[in-house]
């Protein structure tokens, strides 16, 4: 679908419109429906007894949201909050309401963001589909009193305290077009939720600006960090990159700006391969990824290599660690900490 709304494949495009079309107004009418019901109090909002701040967006993936969790996170631990990320952990094997144990599970059985996430933070991640469940059961194995919600906009059966939205300034999310037409989950509308907004990857669309007004924004970027060779687990600074002939894979919702990142740190990007987002990596995905005799170096991202603990892992396999960095962060987190303490 990536492909479609890129509009790389214009002829598939045309001939699958009409019914794209259909589902995507089927679609508007279920989304609007349910906004009803919660409007009008007939689907129950539920109240956590601590305070929830959710992180998410209104399109499919890609946006950047897992590592401003992981900041925002970082930083309410520094104010003092003994925060919590509470997630559904995505594609997970493992089934019910758990706490994340990075010593003992992996990215399979728990879910790729929930399993770095807790990897990274070494603070609780606590995966449920439900998530006042998941937030219950922080408060009582961690003593939690706050919840991060990562992908948290699209949950309306639970209140929030704040709010943030990112959006992104892809090209292919300017239409503003519903699923599966486009890859927007909600309307332009829904930016009149946000408490606090977050613009990555670009400047976002005219259409988006109008319902962004009095809401505060701020731009992030994504910084990175350092190189891991993930065979002898051995770190080196990103300048290592400079010159080398590169083949770089990605399983992200947005993979164009992993491979733009490298170029921009130097590294001469000879080939990429892009696979779905929350791909599960195989043994024959290993052996296409090495098969290549023209690079000195294999790179992908840290949500992907957490995913190959149990494969034959090339020598050259590197991923590339990257952290948030929002411009006013100081402001950002203010909202914030003025919001929860007000609570």
């Amino acid at each position: 679908m990536l492909r479609v709304w890129r509009g790389e494949a214009r002829y598939l495009r045309a001939a699958l419109f009409l019914p794209l079309w259909f589902l995507s107004w089927v679609y508007r009418m279920c989304l609007g429906a349910r906004e009803h019901l919660y409007r009008t109090g007939l689907l129950r909002i539920e109240q956590a007894s601590i305070p929830v701040v959710s992180v998410g967006n209104i399109t499919v993936g890609g946006t950047g949201k897992t590592p401003i969790v992981e900041l925002l996170s970082r930083r309410l631990k520094a104010h003092g909050f003994r925060p919590g990320i509470v997630t559904r952990g995505y594609k997970r094997k493992r089934t019910g309401t758990f706490s994340v144990d990075p010593k003992r599970d992996d990215a399979a059985s728990v879910g790729d963001e929930a399993f770095m996430l807790a990897r990274r933070t070494h603070l609780p991640v606590v995966v449920g589909t439900k998530r006042i469940g998941a937030i219950e059961l922080g408060m009582r194995e961690h003593a939690i009193d706050v919840a991060v919600l990562d992908d948290g906009y699209q949950v309306r059966d639970l209140r929030k305290d704040m709010e943030i939205l990112v959006l992104s300034g892809r090209p292919e999310d300017e239409g503003g077009m519903l699923f599966p037409l486009g890859p927007y989950r909600e309307p332009f509308q829904s930016i009149r939720r946000a408490d606090a907004i977050v613009v990555s990857k670009g400047d976002v669309s005219d259409g988006a600006r109008v319902f962004m007004q009095a809401i505060p924004t701020f731009k992030v970027s994504y910084r990175p960090v350092f190189l891991h060779n993930v065979k002898r687990d051995l770190i080196g600074p990103c300048v290592f990159l400079k010159g080398k002939k590169v083949l770089a894979f990605a399983g992200l919702g947005d993979n164009r700006s992993f491979f733009e990142l490298l170029r921009e740190l130097g590294a001469d990007v000879v080939h990429e391969i892009e696979f779905p987002d929350h791909h599960e990596y195989s043994a024959d995905d290993m052996e296409r990824v090495s098969s290549y005799r023209d690079v000195e170096m294999l790179v992908t991202t840290e949500k992907d290599a957490v995913k190959m603990n149990r494969l034959d892992i090339p020598k050259n396999l590197f991923y590339l660690a990257i952290e948030a960095a929002v411009e006013n962060e100081e402001e950002l987190i203010g909202l914030i900490v003025q919001k929860l303490r007000g609570k």
